[in-house]
């Protein structure tokens, strides 16, 4: 009996570990995996994870530390080519604040950041609601300080940061027509 009902608990719970994607279907059902359908509406990319389940790498956090990530997440907003972002990112890491990386790379990654700061000068640091333009080591430490990230590292030891993504998720058309033409037809190794 009970092997019967770990097989089918992880029936039903390692597909939504790896989903990639969630959506609902015509007939209003939400569903996970790694490709919507193709009449899938409110497709929402996922980062690889489900929140709470043992691939959740902010389930690993110390308490304290996970309530001002919850309260104060930090994002930096970034491009290519960039030693301003650069120094910004090495900070964060020396730091080892938990941030997530979005990144400019076309127009309308640019307008998006535009809404965000008021401004197109990079990198862009937003902590909680606080956003401020170009690095400052200062400023940047004295915003995580305020908002209660610790000056000693607290992460565990297998911490890595999730990869950086774009800011203007690509649209799905987008998306299917870049795939089209990837010079591997847009198919994963």
């Amino acid at each position: 009996m009970r092997s019967w009902w770990l097989t089918v608990t992880l029936c039903l719970y390692v597909p939504l570990a790896v989903a990639q994607f969630k959506w609902v279907d015509d007939a209003g059902r939400i569903g996970y995996g790694d490709k919507p359908p193709p009449r899938a509406h409110d497709i929402e990319a996922l980062d690889g994870y489900v929140k709470g389940s043992h691939l959740d790498p902010m389930s690993e956090l110390p308490y304290q530390l996970r309530r001002t990530v919850q309260d104060f997440p930090v994002t930096l907003y970034t491009m290519t080519k960039c030693p301003a972002c650069d120094r910004g990112r090495a900070l964060l890491r020396e730091r080892a604040v938990p941030y997530a990386e979005r990144t400019i790379g076309n127009v309308d990654d640019a307008q998006a950041l535009k809404k965000i700061s008021g401004s197109d000068q990079l990198p862009v640091f937003q902590v909680g609601k606080g956003v401020m333009t170009g690095f400052s080591s200062a400023g940047w430490n004295d915003a995580l300080d305020l908002a209660g990230y610790p000056r000693e590292r607290q992460l565990p030891a297998h911490w890595s940061w999730p990869a950086p993504r774009p800011l203007a998720e690509p649209k799905p058309a987008q998306a299917a027509a870049t795939d089209a033409t990837a010079p591997d037809g847009g198919k994963a190794p």
